[in-house]
């Protein structure tokens, strides 16, 4: 038996390496979380991102939602990672995501409003698509304000929260974290 499994990790280690080429990027995210709404309305938020690790300057993020409440708009944002926060574990999100990337001029886009209202700023407020979607891109930096720079001073992500409606709902708080690397390692 033992001579066998020799002869696999063997045959394995041969092979592994070989067994296709793995791209360097791009590299995506993915958060999800169920919200039940006050009158018993459950959501099955789902959040997706592509890349998540940019140069060292920044970069253009797609970021794809769906199954939001159209009942209620998000902020679509680059922001600090509170502390106490364990992305992928909802328990600890009592903490708005705050500072956000500034710039909320249109051409910029480092921030949208998902909402139906047909209220906001054209070219950053879009509506829902079928099912609560979206689908959008975000131009992010590192630094978030000036001496808050993202993989050095704090830690960051592509979130959604409830839009100043609900800010203080935390039910809508999703996180892709997000890294930037130096051009020679992307």
């Amino acid at each position: 038996m033992r001579g066998a499994l020799a002869v696999t990790v063997a045959a394995l280690a041969a092979v592994l390496p070989m067994a296709g080429t793995a791209s360097a990027s791009p590299w995506s995210g993915h958060a999800h979380r169920t919200v039940v709404t006050a009158d018993g309305e459950s959501f099955r938020l789902r959040l997706a991102a592509t890349p998540t690790v940019l140069p060292a300057a920044g970069g253009t993020v797609h970021v794809k939602g769906a199954g939001y409440n159209r009942a209620q708009g998000v902020f679509l944002a680059f922001c600090v990672i509170p502390d106490g926060v364990r992305v992928g574990d909802p328990r600890t999100y009592t903490t708005l995501p705050t500072p956000c990337l500034g710039g909320r001029a249109a051409e910029d886009g480092s921030s949208r409003r998902i909402t139906d209202t047909g209220t906001g700023t054209p070219g950053i407020t879009i509506p829902y698509g079928t099912g609560g979607s979206f689908d959008t891109t975000l131009n992010i930096k590192p630094e978030i304000a000036e001496g808050v720079v993202c993989g050095e001073t704090v830690r960051c992500a592509i979130v959604t929260r409830a839009d100043f409606t609900a800010t203080a709902d935390r039910s809508y708080d999703q996180y892709i974290p997000v890294d930037f690397k130096p051009a020679a390692g992307y």
